[in-house]
């Protein structure tokens, strides 16, 4: 009843601004800001800011996302909206503003998997290519959460996935990040997503390699943000030696891991995960005559002779390499 008593006011209101001042009935009409203040937001909509901010009324969406009393579905709805409003980096960097950071973080450890993992799709597009909104996310220090989403036995094949796009998004050109992610063990994790039985979390998890790999040449410049605070390839190289991560990515391709769960198990390689691995393989063993590193391990050499002789078939042009980067493989598999 109140709607439509808002909706005759707003077709008066419409009628009074129709009426000409010719008309002998003219009466002035009312200014807007004489309207009812919920009636305005029925016709333009309430600010982005607004409808994210929890203390507000239960129809905005962040507070209905933190309310148990709601529906699973009617919060996983909110979160949703939440996340197409986070798209904009202004209504990112709001978060913080808002404090709407550590009630989206807790919604991560929802025991409800469908809220946890839509509540991981927003802190992942809130901090994706927005280094003022990645500032903020690490000020809550979220790389045990985020972890522990990735590896725990209750996570589902989303979830797991959805973690692994904060961690895309948290990491690349961020070296504090690196630095807390490490802190946090997750490399022990990454290594792990390698073999997860969700094929998507493993071309992710590879994808990211490659992208904390690559050498500080192809950093993105910014006056706000020197050179040495996007650097990573120097702590992932590291890394990656100290958890013996590059005989997981080889082996993964020379001996592929069925993926899936029973009964739905595959085991057909990837053609896109291994093209991602070998591009972390490549990276990695092109960076090396930069480095103090000198060698690989033997099983790696093995791998590499063995990926080596994929070259010109179906399966090798698959991994998109260039000659050059063939070279590479063929020259530390010797």
């Amino acid at each position: 009843m109140a709607s439509m008593a808002k909706m005759r006011d707003l077709l008066a209101w419409s009628t009074e601004h129709h009426t000409t001042s010719e008309d002998p009935n003219y009466v002035p009409p009312r200014p807007l800001e004489e309207l009812d203040p919920g009636l305005i937001d029925m016709i333009l909509g309430k600010p982005d800011a607004v409808r994210m901010r929890v203390e507000y009324p239960p129809s905005d969406a962040m507070a209905i996302a933190v309310d148990e009393s709601k529906s699973e579905e009617d919060r996983v709805v909110a979160l949703d909206d939440m996340e197409l409003l986070i798209e904009s980096l202004d209504n990112a960097n709001d978060m913080e503003v808002l404090k709407l950071w550590d009630p989206v973080l807790k919604l991560t450890q929802s025991p409800r998997p469908a809220i946890s993992a839509q509540a991981l799709w927003v802190v992942g597009t809130a901090v994706q290519n927005n280094p003022k909104s990645q500032e903020a996310f690490l000020k809550h220090e979220p790389f045990p959460t985020i972890v522990t989403a990735l590896t725990s036995e209750k996570s589902t094949n989303e979830i797991r996935a959805k973690a692994m796009y904060v961690l895309s998004g948290a990491l690349r050109h961020n070296r504090e990040a690196v630095v807390k992610f490490t802190d946090a063990k997750g490399w022990k994790a990454l290594k792990a997503a390698l073999e997860d039985p969700h094929i998507a979390v493993r071309r992710k998890a590879a994808f990211l390699l490659t992208s904390l790999l690559l050498p500080d040449s192809t950093l993105p410049t910014s006056p706000s943000q020197p050179p040495s605070s996007l650097q990573t390839s120097d702590l992932t190289r590291s890394a990656i030696d100290t958890h013996a991560i590059l005989p997981t990515l080889t082996t993964s391709i020379v001996h592929p891991r069925p993926f899936g769960r029973e009964p739905n198990v595959q085991t057909q390689p990837d053609a896109d995960f291994e093209e991602k691995a070998a591009r972390a393989v490549v990276t990695y063993l092109d960076g090396i005559g930069r480095s103090s590193q000198t060698g690989v391990p033997e099983a790696v050499k093995g791998d590499l002779k063995v990926m080596v002789k994929e070259k010109g078939t179906e399966r090798g042009k698959e991994w998109g390499l260039e000659d050059g980067e063939w070279e590479v493989l063929r020259r530390f598999g010797e």
